[in-house]
């Protein structure tokens, strides 16, 4: 009998192990690629007449270590075997797997879950110009200040602010404030201030 654990996750490997080592009551034997190779498992194929229960050999990372030299009798005879072998794994091709799968092992494999990559919301910071009050010019800057550096902020904000001067509305005001920005960024160099608090006062400010 064999059954394969793969994951990246310590915890849930250990997890799974345990709950097929409380279904079965007998010796078991650990071992990993340090102390064997996948040959010397056949020496525990054919447990003793006298042994108690299913004998278990629960094994680390030598499918891994061993994957080239996976065969069919091999698997066979690990199968057939009334000793339950356990493999335990970070990670295994899937072609391996499917060896596995295909001569009857069981493989429990903990799927990485594929993460949303997150929409980019760097112009959202634009919002600290043009939010109708000061609490939500605030609140979108520090937003966009969670995600993005201060140096790549900067550029979004100088880049829309030119464009609201050149519209025309409240010209003077996006003037005033990009000229507010620029002085900022120059204490910032000069004075040693950190860019995104001197960046964040110019906004309270506006």
């Amino acid at each position: 009998m064999i059954e394969v654990i793969v994951s990246a996750n310590k915890e849930w490997r250990n997890k799974q192990k345990e709950k097929t080592l409380s279904k079965n009551i007998g010796e078991v034997i650990y071992l990993d690629d340090s102390k064997a190779t996948i040959f010397d498992l056949k020496e525990y194929a054919f447990p003793s007449l006298f042994s108690l229960g299913t004998p278990i050999v629960a094994s680390s990372f030598l499918l891994d270590e061993y994957q080239k030299d996976l065969s069919t009798n091999l698997l066979k005879t690990l199968l057939s075997s009334p000793t339950l072998f356990i493999f335990e794994e970070i990670a295994l091709p899937k072609s391996v797997i499917k060896l596995l799968e295909k001569e009857g092992a069981i493989v429990y494999e903990q799927k990485e879950e594929k993460k949303t990559p997150k929409p980019n919301t760097i112009f959202s910071v634009t919002n600290a110009l043009t939010a109708p009050n000061k609490k939500d010019r605030w609140l979108a800057y520090q937003a966009s200040r969670q995600e993005h550096s201060a140096e790549a902020l900067i550029g979004i904000l100088y880049w829309k602010l030119r464009q609201l001067v050149e519209s025309g509305s409240n010209k003077k005001h996006f003037l005033d404030l990009y000229k507010a920005l620029m002085l900022a960024q120059k204490d910032s160099w000069q004075k040693g201030f950190e860019l995104d608090l001197a960046i964040e006062k110019v906004i309270l400010e506006s």
